[in-house]
């Protein structure tokens, strides 16, 4: 009788659900432990060394973050980011929520019209680019439209003026269906009873969109902006296949110099100092966002 206790069939069932939850989740744990945790740990480590892939690492304590501070391309790369971060994720938030009002609408052909507005999304990273790449040639589709009303070739992604709000256009291509559903998720959570009673005691299609939808989508907003933020933030595919970085580093962005630094130069721990400083810059800006929304009164 004891031995039968001790065992599963001994268990309460609310501790064997419990259990069972954990072994379901155990995989992708041990997934993010794997790929993740233990990635990060081993690159702050390896941030306070010299390491080249060919002899041991060197122990050499804060000279990578010096050297990368003094690095004029890492500033350059910094900058860069920032721009392209800001330039993909703030049109991101207003098309995207245009885009979910528009499909929250009734029309015909609703589902399909949701089907193809997500599609860029399921593309594959890599086909992206090089189908961007192929309509950027100045005999490519891009300069083929603008030509027919009078704009003259360009050279989008080898010339300095170009080149980063080309891959800016892509980035805001990509992300505004992915949010846009994120949106449409919120909306079609928010009860009808409240635009019904906003209605009834006299307020505008305009004014239940300022006073109803935008305060109880706020929780929704915050997801969107945190998110897209740290996506832009991250972009390495896009540089690399496209332009790797050029013309004149005007589209190195921070992840490519870390790439650059890392297997290029073979500079392993700058490279692992650059990442962490990517790591700190993306932590506050997160925390950022979160307290000013709170602020809003965002709980």
């Amino acid at each position: 009788m004891f031995r039968q206790k001790a065992g599963w069939r001994g268990l309460s069932l609310q501790t064997r659900l419990c259990w069972a939850g954990f072994l379901f989740v155990l995989p992708a744990l041990l997934h993010l432990i794997a790929f993740k945790f233990y990635p990060m740990v081993e690159a702050f480590r390896l941030s306070f060394y010299t390491y080249d892939l060919m002899s041991p690492p060197v122990f050499h304590g804060l000279e990578n973050y010096r050297a990368v501070w003094n690095n004029p391309l890492f500033h350059q790369s910094f900058w860069v980011s920032v721009k392209y971060m800001f330039g993909v994720s703030i049109p991101e938030w207003f098309l995207a929520l245009a885009l979910a009002l528009l499909l929250n609408r009734r029309m015909p052909g609703r589902p399909l019209i949701r089907l193809a507005y997500f599609f860029p999304i399921a593309m594959s990273q890599i086909v992206v680019a090089l189908v961007w790449k192929f309509m950027y040639n100045p005999l490519g589709v891009v300069n083929t439209v603008l030509g027919s009303v009078g704009v003259g070739r360009i050279n989008w992604l080898a010339t300095e003026e170009t080149a980063l709000p080309a891959l800016i256009l892509i980035g805001i291509w990509r992300g505004i269906p992915l949010f846009g559903v994120i949106y449409l998720a919120g909306l079609q959570s928010i009860p009808k009873e409240y635009h019904e009673a906003a209605t009834i005691d006299g307020a505008g299609p305009w004014q239940s969109f300022i006073h109803v939808t935008i305060p109880l989508l706020m929780p929704t907003i915050l997801f969107v902006m945190v998110m897209s933020l740290l996506s832009a933030m991250k972009v390495f595919l896009n540089p690399l296949v496209m332009t790797e970085g050029g013309p004149n580093g005007t589209t190195r962005v921070l992840p490519y110099f870390i790439y650059e630094t890392a297997f290029a130069y073979h500079r392993m721990g700058e490279a692992a100092a650059a990442s962490m400083v990517l790591f700190a810059f993306a932590f506050a800006l997160t925390l950022i966002q979160l307290r000013l929304l709170r602020r809003g009164g965002v709980e």
